[in-house]
């Protein structure tokens, strides 16, 4: 069961269907077998749900993949949006002379109070901030003041509009990601009843035939060779690539016994030359090293 449970989802699918087809067919030729032919209809169950899962989460990611790159791009308008007209007001603000100089940075600083701090933050963050900065544009005396200095009239729209549009492509890429979640967690679903599904079948193919009815046997066989050969497939790999573990071996202890003996000389030789130079010092210099703390008995 443990290795049943292993086989990939489009894997299961393909061997549902490979298994489903031999039974099908035997019941063609030979006739009704009423313990067998159970399981065809137990299959197509089981395909349809593995079907829906499986192209539904390649859906979802195709969907998710999309909705990353439209995401990205509204917030890179907005992350635009955001330094021309900041910069703009700043251009003004740093003027050395000119009638509009004060008015450019209030305006400057009541919309954008922590300048460009907010761009790298998380879009949510980011587009709330840049609410407030539309708002703050949007007063009357700014309006006045962005006309004096001439900043093109529909700059602050866009900038509202490219903040509902990210808003909007964060929504629907958190949307997203529910939906592959969703597959995911029916799919597994789908996938344990696969696995006991191939497990009784196992089981009953087993016990199906007499030891002397050998051509049914070997029919027994064929019904489930599309899902031995995975099984092999998947034996086999694993044994390659314990191997080649083997082979390889692990190297990390062999490079912690060379740093330990590579570190043991050098920590002992600093510590024999460095004897001899303490003591010399110590002995010549000892009425100069008189500290005041050595003198304070003598004092009292």
């Amino acid at each position: 069961m443990a290795t049943l449970a292993k086989i990939s989802r489009p894997q299961k699918l393909k061997i549902a269907r490979d298994v489903r087809a031999a039974l099908a067919e035997r019941l063609l030729k030979e006739g009704t077998e009423p313990s067998l032919d159970a399981y065809i209809g137990e299959l197509d169950v089981i395909i349809g749900h593995l079907q829906t899962h499986v192209d539904g989460k390649s859906s979802a990611n195709a969907a998710r993949l999309a909705a990353i790159t439209l995401a990205d791009e509204t917030d890179d308008l907005v992350d635009t949006w955001l330094r021309r007209i900041f910069y703009y007001l700043d251009i003004d603000a740093r003027r050395r002379t000119g009638p509009n100089i004060e008015a450019a940075t209030a305006v400057r600083d009541a919309a954008f109070p922590d300048g460009l701090a907010h761009v790298d933050e998380r879009v949510v963050d980011e587009n709330a901030h840049c609410r407030s900065a539309v708002t703050a544009l949007s007063t009357p005396s700014s309006v006045a003041t962005l006309t004096s200095i001439e900043m093109p009239a529909n700059w602050v729209p866009s900038f509202a509009v490219s903040i509902d549009a990210s808003d909007q492509a964060n929504a629907a890429l958190l949307r997203t990601r529910g939906d592959k979640s969703g597959h995911i967690d029916l799919g597994e679903e789908a996938e344990l009843d696969w696995n006991d599904i191939m497990s009784r079948l196992r089981h009953y193919i087993s016990t199906r035939a007499k030891r002397s009815e050998r051509a049914k046997k070997l029919q027994g066989t064929r019904f489930l060779e599309s899902l031995t050969t995975e099984l092999l497939r998947m034996k086999a790999d694993a044994s390659a690539r314990a191997t080649r573990r083997a082979k390889v071996g692990p190297p990390a202890p062999a490079a912690a016994t060379t740093s330990a003996a590579a570190t043991t000389p050098a920590a002992i030789t600093p510590t024999a030359a460095t004897a001899p130079a303490a003591t010399t010092p110590a002995a010549s210099t000892a009425p100069a090293a008189t500290t005041p703390e050595l003198i304070k008995p003598n004092l009292s």
